[in-house]
């Protein structure tokens, strides 16, 4: 629509009437500390394949408190989810529950916490942090505004016009709490400092204002869903100018500013996404199924927008480069999903009003982490003639997330359950796993740990007497299992969070300390050493001891690969040529060289430590390679991927990967891998709870076991 246009749908362009409170809005109410209640749940893990054909994994929680009716998301600095619970009786015969007066959280273990915010059912709705990590909050019933600090302290600011219903709340850049008033036909401002509130006038009446936000700017922006109007203040003139909208009666209801600055609204009845320029400019993007309810926005860091459908139970996605939908039916029945918010790590959540869920669609695209847009195909893979079978091993508990696997000297398969919680991307909150899983002739065990939730995560062999060592990251613990007993070892390091674990031909165990950003090594007397990395943030994740007993690490976030020199208690470092690479996996070859892969930029490398030289490989853009596993018999490195769902095959002499085997399921992120006696290879599908036996014609020796298995071409 031209600028010319749009200003022919200008309603008003007034000063507007501006009222004042005083007394008790001023300084607010503190009421006494609320304490949250703590529940446990377990996670359900799904997948979806979406409108566009790809397959997407998918975590719900259900809420303690059935009628909870669960609005408005909002995520803090740590990624803790939170959420309001209005209950229902906010529109005419629309879930027909009573009003509820709480506000729960979501944290990485997935428990949930939920506070009661008042003695009454004042139906709290849009919820805000702002920049000190403060939570606000518009009670609707109750006709105030809520900040909940996080020790639990209340303090309300009653809004001067009765029987408001204070609805959408948003913050501006001045730390100014800004929210509408739905049956007041206000917008209302309050000053944190005073607590004085402000309220605007909207020039239309009834229009019902529903969604707001404030741009950069200071700019106010309103969805008046009953005037079908996209209203804009400037509070520095007082100026509110009203644009209808072309498609009539189209009930808008949210509003979200990108980070390009684009206005966003949603119309709910027209089935149709919207850009509103601050001259009145309107274009519209309309859904396939108009009927569908377009209603909360969230917008990511690549301008695509995510929202939620409340009349056909979906999650959408406009594509804002190619303006093409993508829907995501991410369970059955009726949901009404409302609030929709985004992670640090891009992960999509969502509240189900009608079921009392709050759901995750977690990202596959490791890109989005480092606001980057693929522009080109990596490699192809070439189509192989070969066949193989597989055969699934089902885990019992349900969503473990198997996630590392090793084969010892006496065929014995060993795997981790992560379980949830873990330090993402991908991982969803959820409880931390509990067991370490063992396939031995063919018959699946799982063994508890001796402390609940631990969350095993790596695996370290030892390769002369038969001991498997585990990374327990969420107890702060190592383990051992011996015979098939396990013993756990506390790490004198507090919430180091340990991931990667090796074990030298000295019996020693190193361990990678994430969130210490350190090396340890614990000898067989029990005695513990440290080395401490430059940068505290560099996430080492991977340690490795090579043929020659030499010990490398990686830093994820820092970007490094290293060697430890453990006669001098010294190490190096050499900067990875790929920025952002995130270096993983670690193997060697016989001639001294060390392979790792680098699951961020989709590569495979090899350092020549005598050259200090790297060599980088491109492989299929978007297989997040993951963990390898080296072939000396048919120099070929083995590659499981988290987004290709399959595993790959790099021809080390031809420089590229040469084929691909897909396992069953699509959606399911293939972890470890390891070979056994019969040059088989166990593979983790985590989204999938099971661990698969691939065996290739031409590479495998001997039969595959009687099981769940099925015969395939390499694809």
């Amino acid at each position: 629509m031209s600028a010319w246009k749009a200003r022919l749908g200008i309603l008003t362009a007034i000063a507007a009437f501006a009222t004042v409170s005083h007394g008790a809005g001023d300084t607010g109410l503190i009421v006494e500390t609320t304490i949250p209640v703590i529940t446990k749940k377990e996670t359900e893990l799904n997948r979806v394949v979406s409108s566009a054909g790809k397959t997407y994994a998918v975590a719900r929680y259900e809420l303690p408190t059935r009628g909870s009716v669960p609005h408005i998301l909002a995520i803090d600095q740590d990624d803790y989810v939170w959420f309001s619970e209005s209950g229902g009786r906010f529109a005419d015969n629309f879930i027909d529950q009573p009003a509820a007066n709480r506000i729960g959280r979501i944290d990485l273990n997935g428990r949930i916490a939920e506070w009661t915010i008042a003695d009454e059912d004042t139906s709290p709705m849009g919820i805000v942090f702002d920049q000190d990590g403060a939570l606000w909050i518009t009670e609707r019933l109750a006709d105030r505004i809520a900040r909940l600090d996080m020790d639990g302290t209340i303090t309300r600011f009653p809004v001067p016009t009765g029987q408001s219903w204070p609805t959408g709340i948003a913050i501006g850049p001045d730390g100014y709490v800004w929210f509408t008033e739905t049956m007041g036909n206000k917008i209302g401002s309050l000053d944190p400092g005073s607590g004085r509130i402000v309220e605007y006038d909207i020039p239309t009446p009834d229009s019902r204002p529903t969604g707001i936000a404030v741009g950069p700017d200071g700019i106010v922006w309103v969805a008046q869903r009953d005037a079908n109007i996209v209203g804009r203040l400037d509070p520095e003139t007082g100026e509110f100018v009203e644009f209808r909208l072309p498609t009539p009666d189209s009930k808008p209801c949210g509003i979200a500013i990108a980070p390009d600055g684009t206005v966003w609204f949603s119309e709910r009845s027209g089935g149709k996404l919207g850009t509103i320029s601050p001259d009145g400019a309107i274009n519209e993007y309309a859904l396939q199924d108009r009927s569908a309810g377009p209603f909360l926005m969230a917008i990511d860091k690549r301008g695509d927008v995510w929202f939620t459908e409340i009349f056909s139970n979906r999650i959408g996605r406009l594509d804002v480069e190619t303006k093409r939908f993508e829907h995501f039916e991410v369970a059955e029945g009726t949901l009404y999903p409302a609030g929709i918010a985004l992670d640090s790590k891009g992960n999509v959540w969502f509240a189900e009003q009608a079921s009392d869920h709050i759901g995750v669609i977690v990202r596959n695209d490791l890109a989005y982490l480092g606001d980057e847009t693929a522009t080109a195909r990596g490699p192809t893979i070439r189509a192989a003639a070969d066949s193989y079978t597989i055969e699934s091993f089902p885990i019992p508990t349900p969503d473990s997330i198997p996630g590392i696997v090793e084969v010892d000297a006496s065929d014995t398969v060993w795997f981790t359950q992560m379980g949830g919680g873990f330090v993402g991307p991908g991982f969803p909150p959820g409880p931390p796993g509990s067991k370490v899983g063992r396939i031995r002739n063919g018959a699946l065990i799982e063994i508890p740990l001796p402390t609940p939730e631990s969350g095993p995560t790596s695996l370290g062999l030892d390769h002369k007497n038969g001991d498997v060592w585990v990374s327990l990251r969420a107890a702060n613990k190592v383990a051992r299992i011996r015979d098939d007993e396990i013993e756990e070892f506390g790490i004198p390091v507090p919430n180091s969070v340990p991931i990667g674990i090796a074990v030298d031909s000295k019996h020693n165990v190193w361990v990678a300390l994430s969130a210490a950003a350190k090396l340890g090594r614990r000898q067989a007397d029990g005695t513990w050493r440290f080395l401490d990395l430059p940068d505290p943030a560099s996430n080492p994740r991977t340690i490795y001891v090579d043929r020659l007993d030499r010990i490398w690490f990686s830093e994820k976030d820092g970007n490094h690969l290293g060697l430890i020199d453990e006669s001098t208690w010294t190490y190096r470092r050499w900067l990875i040529p790929t920025p952002l690479a995130w270096p993983l996996s670690i193997v060697d070859d016989p001639y001294g060289n060390v392979w790792f892969a680098q699951m961020r930029s989709d590569k495979l490398a090899r350092f020549d430590p005598i050259a200090e030289k790297f060599t980088e490989y491109e492989l299929p853009i978007q297989s997040a390679p993951f963990k390898l596993s080296y072939d000396d018999e048919n120099s070929a490195i083995w590659i499981s991927t988290i987004f290709a769902n399959a595993v790959l095959r790099f021809d080390i002499d031809a420089g590229r990967v040469s084929r691909a085997y897909p396992v069953p399921n699509q959606g399911v992120w293939v972890g470890g891998i390891a070979r056994d006696r019969d040059h088989c290879f166990w593979v983790t599908e985590q989204f999938g709870n099971q661990i698969d036996r691939l065996c290739i014609d031409g590479i495998s020796i001997g039969t595959v076991r009687a099981g769940s298995s099925q015969s395939q071409s390499a694809e």
